[in-house]
């Protein structure tokens, strides 16, 4: 919908920007386009605001410790960091611990990070080892959990051979090369948690052929869900990212909310055609200026020299063409049918509550949040995936770089390009985070569309909360100062 109809009255969720709908830039696709970008859906999810304290209420952090990390799937590290016996994983995460390791018979298995004799963390850091010994008293278990020595174990009758000496474990599952971790005592299973991040991705956006070229772990001063929806939607480009409104369909992007699979959301936002927030402009300068972008940003060894769109063809189809050509030139790998859409545009998936996927090709991006020591902080993590080379043994994935809160992405030679516009997400995320202790206005507004998802998924977080309280028999006060209101 164009501003100039912005007062014509339209059904609560119905009005769109001006321009063209990712579907119809599908539609002129130059190849077939994978069938998961068809299945898109929409529903309404209210117009009432968010309360503030949501972010930075210590008593509402302590109810998400308990009854959303504590019982949701999270991405704790990829199988590639797990290739022999003995290698580990630490996965820390609102104030747990786990230690996800390959035992000798090769399953993967999570135990809790913590001494049985007296709560010491038995790993700090991820690495290799044969066994876990606690550094305090020497206590050891094997990898496979079981309590193997016990200094003085005449002193402790009660404690050998006992079933509760084995390291009690988390609920652990594969898929696409990432592991996932849940520490519920009766988890959902994850193929049923994810089923529509499965179903896509089995079947269209195959990660298991890619390899790790970049891992940046980095603190953020802001709230895990003030980080988590700078990423949520294309809506802030027109203030943020004002560089690459030339060859970004920012207003005109996608939103999915798949009611019968409510913990899979997606955001696709199309690329190689301009921002409606622009006047008109040519094919030939969309393809100039994101020719000059992807140069910086490492996509491909795309050649910036003057590229001339043909008569007939589009800026997405030049553009796809040139990545197109890169990719199979600096990968080895075929991408001849590869979609114009799988090379372009942003596809971003989001599995509840803080793991973020990118598909296709050209975006391959995965990202990650975890809160902090308190509500004002956060990890976000972020990597990037590659097509495995077709001849060769695969490269080494790459090692984690972790950046302290006063550090830059650019401080990560390997994000290249992407750093500056992480930079730019950055700048904004301690100004939000400080207006929310503003006593000007109580709540959040969000938009009736593209920020839908972000209000669903407050939404979820209540209920998971809800439901918590109500299994453990506990009064409601505590969510209902911050609960998301109806309408």
């Amino acid at each position: 919908m164009s501003d100039d109809l912005i007062d014509t009255p339209v059904e609560l969720g119905a009005a769109r920007s001006s321009g063209p709908s990712l579907q119809s830039m599908l539609d002129t696709d130059t190849r077939p386009v994978p069938e998961s970008l068809r299945d898109h859906s929409y529903e309404l999810q209210g117009t009432a605001d968010v309360s503030k304290s949501r972010y930075t209420d210590q008593a509402f952090a302590d109810l998400e410790r308990e009854y959303l990390w504590r019982e949701t799937w999270q991405m704790a590290c990829m199988e590639v960091d797990l290739a022999k016996a003995g290698d580990h994983v630490v996965y820390d995460v609102a104030g747990e611990s786990l230690i996800v390791v390959r035992t000798g018979s090769g399953e993967i298995r999570a135990y809790h990070n913590a001494c049985l004799h007296r709560g010491t963390k038995l790993r700090v850091d991820s690495g290799r080892v044969a066994s876990f010994r606690c550094p305090f008293h020497g206590w050891k278990w094997s990898l496979d959990g079981d309590l193997v020595e016990l200094p003085a174990q005449w002193d402790f009758p009660h404690i050998k051979d006992h079933p509760d000496s084995a390291l009690p474990e988390a609920a652990v599952a594969t898929w696409q090369g990432f592991v996932f971790v849940n520490m519920s005592d009766d988890p959902v299973p994850f193929e049923t948690y994810a089923d529509k991040l499965i179903e896509h991705f089995d079947r269209d956006f195959d990660m298991s052929d890619r390899y790790r070229t970049l891992w940046v772990t980095k603190e953020v001063p802001a709230n895990w869900k003030i980080a988590m929806e700078a990423f949520a939607e294309g809506y802030h480009v027109i203030a943020t990212h004002p560089q690459i409104l030339e060859f970004t369909a920012d207003e005109n992007s996608e939103y999915s909310i798949w009611p019968d699979s409510p913990r899979t959301t997606r955001f696709v936002n199309g690329f190689g055609a301009q921002s409606p927030h622009l006047e008109a402009i040519s094919d030939q300068q969309v393809v100039d200026a994101y020719l000059q972008f992807a140069s910086g940003a490492r996509r491909g060894d795309a050649d910036v020299s003057k590229i001339e769109v043909p008569e007939g063809a589009t800026s997405r189809h030049v553009v796809a063409d040139v990545f197109r050509n890169g990719l199979e030139s600096t990968y080895g790998a075929d991408m001849s049918q590869k979609s114009d859409a799988e090379l372009l545009d942003a596809v971003l998936y989001h599995l509840f509550p803080a793991f973020a996927p990118w598909a296709g090709i050209g975006q391959s991006l995965v990202y990650r949040w975890r809160p902090g020591s308190t509500p004002d902080t956060s990890i976000m993590d972020v990597i990037r995936l590659a097509p495995l080379p077709t001849d060769g043994p695969a490269p080494e994935p790459a090692a984690q770089h972790v950046l302290t809160r006063d550090q830059s992405w650019k401080e990560s030679t390997a994000m290249a390009g992407l750093a500056d516009v992480f930079e730019q997400d950055m700048s904004n995320l301690p100004r939000v985070q400080a207006g929310m202790y503003s006593s000007g206005k109580k709540g959040v507004s969000f938009s009736v569309y593209m920020e839908a998802r972000i209000r669903m998924h407050h939404r979820m977080i209540d209920q998971m909360i809800e439901t918590g309280l109500a299994r453990d028999g506990r009064p409601t006060t505590d969510l209902d100062a911050h609960r998301v209101a109806d309408g």
